[in-house]
């Protein structure tokens, strides 16, 4: 009987064949096996790199050009790699120190009307691709956060504005700098958006002096010949107990990563609310200057995040901020909309949304997302979010003796010759490093070669 079914089972498959064979169909004896490109896969081990002890140096760069505005209000130090300026807002009137400086930028950068321009016209297309040279909308957007502002920093702005454009007027591409366009230069993140950045802090009782480290970064286009990377800028505010530094690019007035005399540091982190809720600009403020008026008026994080988490549903956007001083670090979570979120202060010990993981409570993280639990999901649901926040969670919740150097090497282990996700990608602006065992910040800066698998660390001096 068994011998019977397994000569069933053999005319079966002969049968089967014959009619494969039938319908014109190959055996696999003529395949030909097509060409193809070498595989682009490889072992996770292998997007690491080994840093050499002179990368995790910081040097400090030498001055080549110092030049001042006619009322010293405004001196600029020009280095290799950025520019040292000193704003002296005790000596002159608001408006006295944004013209010195204009004045002074144009004595130390003398194409940057055309970069500045340019640079923005590049933003622009970038966020809209149906305007048809009908800028009305940006200019309208601009307007409505430059009439929202304090009155200390309007007369900055227009100080500012009056003195480094030129005879155009309104929002057009003609090659001049128009005082519309000197304005909206300091307000892309409300306007046009396009930052897309990350944060860690570890807090003093995993570093090796006893004292907290933050590190973040700051990604932005940097324009399609890397023109931004030639305009980074180290801004020194003097003004009493307001007085703060801020790391940014040539022309800032606003912030987007600083450090208050106290050691109050902010960053933002956009988080993507133009897919969940409409955008307006009207009745709305500028999120980059309340964080200028939290540096200059909070001493603390937690005061800081407060003011930041009260105002936020007057933002235009959805947007985190790490906030971090000696003692504390939390990240306010900014939503604009009841309907989509909630804004919160969180910190390491706040529960996170399900499916989100962190291992060490002595470190806190930021993304491009909200991760409260509750809060809107754009982190565990965008691979490029949780890819990074997964890559800082295996490369520094096993540390539990953070040195400066060992973070640094740790922030650009990553090899940049691959196309997977990276916490350093290609549009990396700034790498801010705050020491707060030295009161020092330390800074990788893009060059305009691009990001580079060999950082050069900068030693930007005290925040004091």
């Amino acid at each position: 009987m068994e011998k019977r079914k397994i000569t069933i089972i053999l005319t079966a498959l002969i049968t089967f064949s014959s009619a494969i064979s039938s319908c014109g169909r190959r055996g696999y004896e003529e395949f030909v096996i097509p060409e193809q490109g070498p595989s682009t896969l490889q072992p996770i081990e292998n997007i690491y790199r080994d840093n050499s002890d002179e990368e995790l140096l910081s040097v400090t760069e030498n001055t080549y050009k110092t030049v001042s505005s006619s009322d010293k209000l405004c001196e600029i130090q020009c280095k290799n790699s950025y520019y040292d300026v000193t704003l002296d807002k005790e000596l002159g009137t608001p408006y006295d120190v944004g013209a010195a400086y204009a004045e002074a930028i144009q004595l130390a950068y003398e194409n940057y009307t055309v970069f500045c321009e340019g640079y923005i016209f590049e933003n622009i297309n970038a966020a809209f691709n149906d305007l048809n040279n009908d800028y009305s909308s940006i200019e309208k957007r601009t307007d409505h956060f430059f009439s929202s502002l304090d009155k200390e920093y309007k007369d900055e702005l227009e100080g500012f504005a009056d003195t480094i454009s030129g005879n155009s007027t309104g929002i057009k591409e003609d090659g001049i700098l128009s005082k519309e366009e000197a304005i909206l230069i300091q307000f892309v993140p409300d306007v046009l958006r396009s930052t897309a950045c990350s944060a860690i802090s570890a807090n003093g009782k995993t570093t090796s002096t006893g004292e907290r480290l933050t590190c973040r970064l700051l990604e932005w286009q940097l324009g399609s010949n890397n023109q931004l990377c030639e305009n980074h800028a180290f801004i020194h505010m003097k003004n009493g107990d307001k007085s703060f530094v801020s790391l940014s690019y040539l022309g800032s007035l606003t912030i987007l990563s600083a450090v208050n005399n106290d050691g109050l540091m902010l960053g933002e982190l956009d988080v993507g609310s133009d897919n969940m809720v409409e955008y307006t600009s009207n009745n709305k403020i500028s999120y980059t200057y309340a964080l200028r008026y939290a540096l200059e008026n909070c001493t603390n994080a937690k005061e800081a995040a407060t003011y930041l988490v009260s105002n936020a549903s007057q933002f235009p956007y959805c947007v985190n901020v790490l906030a971090t001083d000696k003692s504390d670090a939390f990240v306010a979570e900014l939503c604009v909309s009841d309907e989509i979120g909630t804004s919160l202060i969180r910190d390491s010990n706040t529960p996170l949304m399900t499916g989100v993981d962190w291992n060490n409570p002595n470190y806190i993280c930021a993304v491009n997302s909200f991760a409260a639990e509750g809060n809107n999901d754009n982190l565990s649901l965008v691979t490029n979010n949780i890819i990074r926040w997964k890559r800082y969670n295996e490369l520094f919740c096993n540390e539990n003796n953070l040195s400066l150097k060992r973070m640094k090497q740790l922030m650009t282990c990553e090899k940049t010759d691959n196309d997977l996700y990276r916490i350093r990608s290609n549009n990396l602006v700034h790498m801010m490093l705050v020491d707060y065992s030295t009161c020092k910040l330390h800074a990788l800066l893009t060059d305009k070669d691009g990001v580079d698998d060999k950082p050069v660390f900068i030693d930007l001096g005290s925040w004091k």
